[in-house]
């Protein structure tokens, strides 16, 4: 039961709307239709629903969270007259969608990020480790990029901990298992595309604390233990854009588009470095091994996921085809 007196703060803020919580104990996350238009807390929903459903039935064996999703709210409805109050003044009733919060990292590894981060920027890094707004602090693993190399002095003038990015080589520098990280997100492109059917279109991937109630099996792996980050999931969220795919080339075309429009957390076929082409190959690998899982013996899809991977691939070498031959005009006109 949502606590109707202690006011709502701002988490978080995307094109499909604001995400809304309150600091007194429940693990209730609010996202208001406030957004850009096209966007869909009703369409967030019903994903959200049917990749739970897929997630129950075809359960991952590594460390894999989707936040609970409890309700959606219209503006019409009675919880707005218990609740808008709790909201800022000037906010409308709207349409809004309640599911779990997903753990913020505690402090005390935060500060450690704000470190990476801010080096040689000491008021900066004051100025974040002191700020509320910056208390809500989620990473974004992006398998599918690496960050330059930088002078010891910060080049930011602001900096936020929420959905921090952090990039494959910090991920190789901190001693983080990308390896594992790399198989539970093909784990989860696998069982959102062949269980739920859908295109998994501008998902996230966070690394967050696991839930404190987690009971999952004793076969599974329940957590990523790491000394820097401490005991920690991968979570998926934001189901808004995601569309329902055909069992065709046409879906496996729509699928293709998604993953590579999508920011860079998965690995790419067109890293360029050698590291990343042997992630590439780990999440390739698992991806597909999991699809059969899935799909089961027999089964008149058996072939979609290896052809999906192959049009990843034709699609990272002409993007690497492009950048080679754009680089190589801007040596010409030097």
């Amino acid at each position: 039961m949502l606590n109707a007196n202690n006011p709502y703060r701002c988490i978080g803020k995307g094109f499909c709307g604001s995400v809304w919580a309150a600091e007194d104990g429940t693990n209730h996350a609010i996202k208001r239709e406030d957004g850009g238009p096209g966007r869909s807390v009703t369409n967030d929903y019903n994903m959200h629903l049917q990749i739970i459903r897929s997630a129950n039935q075809h359960r991952p064996s590594m460390p894999l969270a989707i936040p609970q999703c409890q309700s959606l709210i219209y503006s019409n409805n009675m919880w707005w007259v218990e609740n808008l109050h709790r909201f800022p003044a000037g906010f409308t009733e709207c349409r809004a969608l309640i599911s779990e919060r997903i753990p913020k990292m505690p402090r005390s590894i935060s500060d450690k990020l704000v470190d990476l981060f801010c080096a040689g920027n000491p008021s900066l890094s004051a100025f974040v480790k002191g700020n509320d707004d910056d208390d809500c602090c989620l990473i974004r693993p992006y398998l599918g990029r690496r960050r330059e190399r930088e002078a010891n002095t910060s080049r930011f003038q602001r900096f936020s901990l929420r959905n921090v990015p952090l990039h494959i080589n910090q991920m190789e520098d901190l001693g983080l298992d990308y390896v594992a990280y790399a198989q539970t997100m093909a784990d989860a492109l696998a069982m959102m595309h062949w269980g739920a059917e859908v295109d998994a279109n501008d998902v996230e991937f966070v690394l967050a604390p696991p839930r404190a109630s987690s009971t999952r099996a004793s076969s599974t792996r329940t957590s990523f233990p790491s000394h820097y980050l401490g005991e920690h999931v991968m979570w998926i969220l934001d189901f808004d854009c995601v569309r329902h795919m055909s069992m065709d080339e046409a879906g496996l075309k729509q699928a293709c588009a998604a993953f590579m429009r999508n920011d860079p957390f998965y690995p790419r076929p067109d890293g360029t470095a050698t590291a990343d082409g042997a992630l590439w190959w780990f999440f390739k690998d698992r991806f597909l091994a999991t699809s059969a899982g899935i799909l089961g013996d027999g089964s008149p899809h058996a072939g979609l996921p290896r052809r999906l991977m192959e049009l990843i691939e034709e699609e990272g070498c002409r993007r690497r085809k492009r950048k080679e031959e754009l680089q190589e005009r801007d040596e010409d006109t030097e």
